[in-house]
């Protein structure tokens, strides 16, 4: 039973290809969306303030297939096994795989807010728009620099 068990990590693979074919995907998606913006430009789209937008749009996409990659990586590396990943990247527990999220995750919900900014909604609704998108960094940012309730594989949980 308890090899049984202990090969239940494996199961985890099914997430970790889950993600990365989905971030592959996103990325691609990312690629087509950066040749319609260079096209939109030379076609006289650089004219156009909209073109900011389109080019955090295109951002966006990129971190997302970021976020996904992470994820994807932090299970592998949780579950499986050691991976040869730069030291900022490399996950010893479920904190390091969500600071490693919420990381790209602030400078993601900062780019949807520059894009509010340069929506065609009224003052008052851009105003809470990125009011609610600060709000959204802090409590990130305040999530993110909370002590890890463990220091790592095999530490003693902190009292």
């Amino acid at each position: 039973m308890k090899r049984l068990v202990g090969y239940s990590r494996f199961l985890v693979i099914i997430g970790v290809i889950g993600f990365a074919v989905l971030s592959v995907t996103t990325f691609v998606w990312a690629g087509a969306k950066t040749v319609l913006l260079i096209d939109g430009l030379l076609e006289g789209g650089w004219r156009k303030e909209y073109s900011l937008v389109k080019l955090l749009q295109v951002v966006d996409t990129f971190l997302l297939a970021v976020v996904q990659l992470i994820v994807a990586l932090g299970l592998y590396e949780l579950f499986i096994g050691e991976i040869n990943l730069p030291d900022w990247l490399i996950i010893h527990s479920f904190d390091d795989l969500k600071k490693s999220v919420i990381d790209v995750l602030v400078v993601f919900v900062s780019i949807k807010g520059i894009e509010v900014l340069f929506s065609d909604d009224s003052a008052a609704d851009n105003l809470r728009s990125v009011g609610a998108v600060g709000i959204l960094i802090a409590a990130l940012t305040l999530f993110r620099l909370k002590p890890a309730k463990f220091a790592g594989k095999g530490a003693a949980k902190d009292e």
